[in-house]
């Protein structure tokens, strides 16, 4: 099995990658987390981050938002060095919100709003959590609505945003529907095949477990 150390923004993006590893079935795992609150810390660590890479693996997820073009753009500006080989930097596009899109049929059920309303392809959104936010809206479930929709102007999303995703991802979240439309997400896990494949032809299969890391 191959342990990676998870970099991420927020806590949906935390769940996206613990269910990325599960769906590999026993092939990677997660020995240590680092949650940044944000893009900035992890622009301003991604070097470190890809220094460590040389004594174990890392996996770290942050979103395009609009600040890029396109992802290449992004990686190439925040790291100019070489790429570790145990280092897997993906870019979300334009956010993680377009990957949990991307499955419509589950996200329709879960959040209760109509299929047709949810885009066919949500890389594209402008702005995939605004989106969420206005399809969540037109909810039938008032639980969720209050739990997703911002109370007011000063806030990006409503008080149980974090939690209804996690239910939402762990329960509800087809991978396999999902990578279909979206790009950015399938690119993520055939980025993850390789690493598995490169590790298991250099171990033969037999994979050690790292010592934990410490805080």
């Amino acid at each position: 099995m191959i342990y990676f150390t998870s970099v991420y923004e927020d806590e949906p993006t935390h769940q996206v990658m613990l269910k990325l590893y599960n769906y590999f079935q026993g092939c990677f795992s997660e020995v240590f987390a680092i949650p940044c609150k944000g893009k900035g810390k992890i622009k301003k660590q991604i070097k470190a981050y890809n220094q460590a890479a040389k004594h174990g693996y890392y996996f770290v997820i942050t979103d395009l938002d609009n600040e890029y073009d396109c992802a290449p753009l992004l990686i190439k500006d925040w790291l100019s060095d070489q790429v570790s080989n145990q280092m897997l930097f993906r870019v979300a596009v334009r956010e993680i919100e377009s990957w949990l899109l991307a499955d419509r049929e589950n996200f329709a059920d879960f959040f209760s709003v109509g299929i047709n309303l949810i885009p066919l392809n949500p890389d594209n959104e402008k702005d995939p959590k605004l989106t969420v936010i206005s399809l969540v809206k037109k909810s039938k479930k008032r639980e969720i609505r209050e739990a997703i929709v911002p109370i007011d102007d000063y806030v990006s999303h409503g008080p149980g945003y974090n939690t209804q995703f996690q239910k939402y991802i762990l329960n509800y979240w087809n991978i396999d529907e999902a990578r279909k439309n979206s790009p950015s997400l399938d690119k993520a896990i055939k980025a993850l095949e390789k690493v598995a494949m490169r590790y298991n032809k250099a171990t033969n299969g037999n994979l050690q477990k790292p010592k934990l890391q410490k805080s």
